[in-house]
This record gives structure tokens, sequence and C-alpha cells, in this order.
């Protein structure tokens, strides 16, 4: 049927604005998602007007049509090289639109349009880091559903309004509860390092950078160039003091950075590590995708002096890289003791020239030219990162006793040994008496980490209420509360009290999993120092000292209450420890929002948790719903003439009146339940002439004179029951299907 409907073709527009705006929100953000939805609109309105006034025996647009399928056909294998095959197949169902609509003649072209937009819809949230991309699935719903309506009620009558709004609101809220129930059990594509940087907005080069890595190339042996990096520093200390940076290149550090947190330095204040304040707000810096909890390491440090930590890893190593993709250990290498992590990162706030990696990067896909490595296995860009920079990353970690291990290669340093000269020697008996009772090394690491986890407390404001004063005795035994900082240089002190190497690491805290995204929202505060040790010659354990970070993880992240509930409550104590004290309008709208998005979130996940661990019984249920569906019209005509039987049989009539009465109804209810249409005003006799039209055998003229008697006549007469009964049984023996293909025939 011909697409005519102003109203189909207007709404039609606004649902694939919709889809359009939904992937544009997922890869690019809300400004290209609000201006690609008003372009959607206007284009797909002004095609559907210009092909409904063509012909389509002679629709002078197919070949715009062809033309345009065809140039989505040729783009879609060098965008799966190049971005992945999500992008490209988005991509190419942007094409596949866009020619479908310039045929889009009949109701069968729209609703294959409309099939295209929803695919896109799904890919789009596959993709999408933000749990507003719900917002999106709302108003599809809400179009596609009003657009069906209209769809269907317009080809069967001109009456525009038979369709009322009560309706619409029905069938909008049917489709919102899909579309819900869509939204949260897509599946999200694994991380993987496939050869392909995700969709990243910027390429980085640096010309000096790539002179230096080209030089060097040759003189690589395969392995990985931070080893021998790290050995040259090692034999340094045999000639330098340990207490210099000689070995600091000329490139920037983060200082730079417009996130500014100085654990991302080469040099960092415990009692200030956050002199401006950055890290400590609500602003999402990154969005990691990956099977389990991560910990992203920015920079290593050696050297601790009471107060500050220096890294000695300041020379950089310049790799060049091949099309975005390095390898930076054979995978000979690896063991059976390695947990591969493949994990894709997504940048949203600026930061500095460090890469985010967890321990230990082998294979690196980055959008530059050129990569640097420092001593300690660092990565860094040859700029600063922007954000919308996105990268992907296999690396290795050794698991032993249930722990997560970073390198397992050991290079003697000084530092790693090192205690500050004025050490107070309350510490080392402290950590003495924690590890005492312990044999092995990694069994006094873990006594000292759960020492501190267990009996200090995590505190915020100690970043702006210490500084200026050496923090570490007074936070081991007066506050017992302080900042990540602390925590870590407590732990590696105490550690190397034993005779334990150590070092302190700084970077993110990739723990908090949306639970509707399926992404590890990275914010601001995640911005982090832990510990890692060197134990038992096995590699340098990682250690989380502090109780309010969970720590990295070996088990792959699944959906449970417990992490919906540790979401919300996260979440919780960051607007908390985030809050305002004035009370504004701005800051009401605000604290409002966020609430209403956290229930939101934690209603959305609890149903989603509900659909994931209840979906083979759902998926059974729905089956036997999807077949009784399928069979009703079969069985309800049957099943409602085995009601009509049934409530005959049950009936006790006292007077012939209510008999004949009883089986007249019962007849007439058998006729219209084969699809038979009594007029209204119909005589007995008349009945009698349809049933005789039937092929059914009867008594007409004593049945007639029987009920007019018994109508008209205050005369008793003797009725015969057996007329009614054989009419009645005679029909009901036909069958449903039989009866009904008479009572088609007649009419």
């Amino acid at each position: 049927m011909k697409l005519e409907s102003v109203k189909v073709v207007y709404w039609y527009s606004l649902v694939s604005a919709v889809a359009a705006g939904a992937v544009l929100f997922a890869y690019l953000g809300v400004m290209p998602a609000l201006l690609g939805a008003i372009m959607t609109v206007a284009v797909t309105h002004f095609i559907l007007v210009l092909v409904g006034r063509s012909d389509e025996q002679s629709n002078p647009y197919l070949k715009i049509s062809e033309q345009i399928a065809a140039m989505g056909i040729i783009l879609f294998l060098p965008l799966m090289i190049v971005y992945g095959p999500l992008p490209a197949l988005l991509v190419f169902i942007g094409f596949a639109h866009l020619a479908l609509l310039f045929q889009t003649h009949d109701y069968r072209r729209l609703y294959m349009g409309l099939a295209v937009g929803f695919t896109a819809l799904i890919a789009g949230a596959v993709e999408s880091k933000s749990g507003h991309y719900l917002l999106f699935f709302l108003a599809y719903s809400v179009t596609i559903s009003i657009t069906l309506g209209y769809a269907y009620i317009e080809p069967l009558s001109r009456n525009r309004s038979q369709w009322n709004p009560l309706d619409q609101l029905r069938a909008a809220f049917l489709l919102i509860g899909l579309a819900l129930i869509i939204y949260l059990i897509v599946p999200r594509f694994p991380a993987g390092n496939l050869g392909a940087i995700p969709g990243s907005d910027h390429f980085y080069e640096n010309s000096e950078w790539e002179q230096e890595a080209e030089q060097t190339d040759g003189k690589r042996d395969g392995n990985n160039p931070a080893d021998s990096m790290l050995q040259e520093l090692a034999e340094r200390f045999g000639t330098e003091s340990s207490h210099r940076n000689s070995d600091r290149s000329s490139d920037s550090d983060s200082s730079s950075s417009p996130f500014r947190y100085r654990g991302f330095d080469y040099e960092m204040e415990i009692d200030n590590p956050d002199d401006q304040g950055d890290r400590f707000s609500n602003d999402i810096v990154a969005h990691v995708r990956a099977d389990r909890p991560l910990y992203l390491r920015a920079r290593i440090f050696d050297r601790f002096d009471g107060l500050r930590w220096y890294s000695s890893a300041q020379r950089l190593s310049k790799l060049q890289l091949s099309r975005g993709e390095i390898e930076l250990q054979p995978a000979s290498d690896r063991t059976s003791q390695n947990v591969t992590e493949n994990y894709e990162v997504f940048i949203e706030r600026d930061l500095g020239d460090y890469i985010p990696a967890a321990a230990v990067p082998v294979k690196v896909n980055f959008p530059a030219t050129v990569i640097a490595l420092d001593a300690f296995g660092q990565l860094h860009s040859p700029g600063a990162l922007q954000s919308g920079t996105a990268y992907s990353v296999t690396s290795l970690r050794t698991v032993h006793k249930g722990r997560t291990f970073a390198e397992t290669d050991y290079v003697e340093l000084p530092n790693f040994r090192q205690l500050p000269e004025d050490i107070d020697p309350r510490i080392s008996q402290l950590a003495n008496q924690v590890a005492e009772p312990y044999d092995s090394q990694f069994a006094k690491a873990i006594a000292l980490e759960q020492h501190l986890r267990k009996n200090y407390a995590y505190d915020f404001d100690s970043i702006f209420k210490s500084q200026q004063h050496t923090p570490l005795s007074q936070f081991l035994f007066e506050t017992k509360k302080g900042h990540c900082e602390y925590f870590a240089s407590a732990l590696a002190i105490m550690l190397r009290t034993q005779g334990i190497p150590s070092r302190l690491v700084t970077g993110f805290s990739a723990t908090n999993q949306n639970p509707m995204t399926g992404y590890y929202d990275i914010y601001a505060l995640d911005g982090h120092a832990w510990v890692e040790a060197y134990v038992d010659n096995v590699g340098w354990l990682e250690l989380e000292p502090t109780a309010y970070y969970d720590g990295p993880s070996v088990e792959n992240e699944t959906l449970s209450a417990e992490q919906i509930n540790d979401y919300v409550e996260r979440q919780l104590r960051l607007q908390e420890a985030m809050g305002e004290t004035d009370y504004t309008l701005e800051t009401v709208l605000s604290a409002s929002w966020q609430a209403a998005y956290l229930l939101v979130t934690w209603v959305g996940a609890y149903l989603k948790l509900f659909f994931i661990n209840t979906w083979p019984l759902l998926s059974g249920f729905g089956a036997i719903l999807l077949c009784l569906w399928i069979a009703w019209p079969y069985i309800h005509p049957r099943w409602r003439a085995f009601q009509i039987k049934h409530r005959l049989s049950a009936v006790q009539a006292a007077t012939p009146d209510e008999v004949i009465t009883h089986h007249l109804q019962a007849i007439d209810d058998l006729l219209h339940n084969a699809g038979y249409r009594r007029p209204a005003g119909l005589t007995i006799e008349k009945m009698l002439d349809r049933l005789a039209a039937l092929d059914i055998p009867m008594h007409a003229k004593n049945i007639s004179r029987e009920f007019n008697h018994i109508h008209y006549s205050d005369k008793p007469v003797k009725v015969t029951l057996s007329h009614y009964r054989s009419i009645f049984e005679t029909l009901y023996s036909l069958g449903h299907t039989e009866l009904k293909q008479r009572v088609h025939n007649l009419q």
C-alpha cells in the first residue's frame, strides 16, 4: 500500500533522528548527537516527501539508491580494518537506511527502515559508555510506537481520530518496557586487542622521537627495551649518587596537564599531592572496557626522603609503531601463570603525556607513529593525551597464591630498599610487630597490607589539613587516617624495614564498573597510589593498603546485587565528599539530577540482574507464550464451543419456554463462534432457513409451531426437546473448521 500519510512520514523522520542521534551520542557526545538528529529529521522528511510524489513503477531515484548502497558496501571493508567491525557496521547501516529512503513508496519498506534504525540503536548501545543512552531508548520507543500506530490505523480508515491519545500512551508504555528490557540484556562486546585503534579522535606525532626510534630500532634484540634501560640505570648507581636524578630527560612531564595530580609527575609530595584540587571532583576522566577490574599505572617511584617521592626512571626509549601497533614482549615468553588482560581505554578529559596501562603491557595499539618507554616499563605519548583519545592494550599479570604480580624480573636498585635518613624508629618497630609471625616475604607483605586496611581510615580532608610537615609518623601513630599517598608511603617504607624491595605506583583505579553500561568509570578521584613489592623471587606483588579502594582482581567481573550496591554506595560517598556547602539553585538541581540518575541506575541494574539470572526461565516462559499466541486462533474457538456445550448441559430449566430459549441461545452462540453474525429482528422461520442452508437436518415446521405457540399463545403445547438437542449436537459434531467453512459459504 502506497505511503501517503503525512503523520507517518513525520513520525518516521523523528524515529530515524532518534536512532542517528543515539549512535552519534555513543561515539561523539551530546552536541554531535543533537546536530545529527536535526539533520536526519530534515533529510529524511525531505527524501520521503520527494519520493512520495513520484511513481513507484518509474522511480527516478532508484539509481541514486543503488549508488548509495554500493558506496556503503565499498566503505565497509576498509572501515572494518581501520576502526573495527562495529563502527564499520554502523556506517554501513547508515548508508543502507539512506538508500532505502529513496525507495520508500510503501509501508513494507517503511517497516524495513524501522528495523534498520532499531539495529543501529542496538549497535550504539553496545558502544555507549553512559547510562544516559537509556533516554534514547525511551525516546525511540515513544516515536516508533506512534509511527507504527499511524501506519496501522491510517491505511484502514481516513478517520484520523480513531487512534485516541490513550491508545497511543498504552502503545508507547508497552514499547518503553520492551526497549528497557532490550537495553538491559543487550550484550557488550568483550574488550579485545584486534589490531585496530578503537575510534580515537586524535593522532600523535613527534619527528624528533621518530628519528630516535629509527636509530635504536636496529639495536633491539626482541626483548622489552625497559629491561636494558633498567640495567643501565642500576649500573649508574655504582658511579653516581642515588640522590641525584641525572638521567631525567628533557621531555616534559605532566606538570602542564590540565588534570593536575602531582602523583603523575616525576616528584610527588605526599602531604600535598593535589595542590590544585583537580583530583577531588565528580568528573569522569576515562572509561575502560575490560573483563575485570584493573589498576592502570602512570608513574613508578623508587626513592623517598620522608616527604617526597622521586622517580629515577626519567630517560625514555623511543619505539616506532607499525600502523599504530607495537609488540613489546613476544608471545613465546608468556607462561601458564600469566593472565592476559585485553582492554580498551577511552580518555574523557585532557591528561599528561603518560599512557595509563595495567602491568605489564606487552602489546599496544595507540594512535601515534611513535611512543616511549621508561626503565620501569611505563608508556609515554609524544604529546599530552587529549579528550577523545582511545587506545587498546594487552597486558600480562602473573597470578601466585591468588594474588596478582606485575613484572617477574628483578634488577637490584639501591632505591628499592632506601629509607629516609630521619625515619621514626617506631615505624620499624610497628613493621616488625606485624610481620614477625610470618616467614616468607609474601606473607609479611600481605600482613602489612591488611594491617593498614583494617586499622586505618581513608580521609579526603587530610589532603588539605596535613600540608607543610612530615606526615608518616603522625598518620601511623596519631590520626590513623589519611589519603592514599599516606597509606602507600607507609606500606612501602614498612616493607623496606623488613628488607623487602618496594616501590610506590601512581595511576588510576579502574574498579568502579557501571552496572548499566558495563564500562569501568574512572573519576578524577580514582587518581590513586598503591605499592608493588618484590617478594620471594616471584615478582612484584601488587598491594593495596587503602581500604577505600578494592584493588586489582583476577576474577572476571559479573553483575551481582553486591556489585550494584557497591556502585551506588560509592557514588553516594563520592557525592558526599564532593558536596557543596552552599545551597544554590545550581547545586540543588545538580544534586537532584544525580539522585535521579542513581535511582534509575539502581533500578535498572537490578532489573538487568534479574534478567541475567532468570533468562532460561524467562526464555522458556516466553517460548510458551509465543506458542500459545500462534496457536490461539486455533485453540480459542474450539475452547469456546466446549464452554457453550458445557454450559447448556449444566442448565436446569423448569419450563418448556426456558428449555427452548437455552437451546436456541446455545445454537446461536455456536454459529456466532463460527463467524455467523445474526441480523437484528431475525424471526424463527428465517433462522431455521439459515440452518437448512447449512445442511442441518431438522423438523422445521414442528419447531416453528412450538416456538410461536409458546411465545404468542396461552394454551399449553407439547414440546419435543429432541428436535433442539439434535440441531445443537449436529452443529457441535461438525467441528469448528467445518462449521466455519459452511458459514463462510453461506455468507
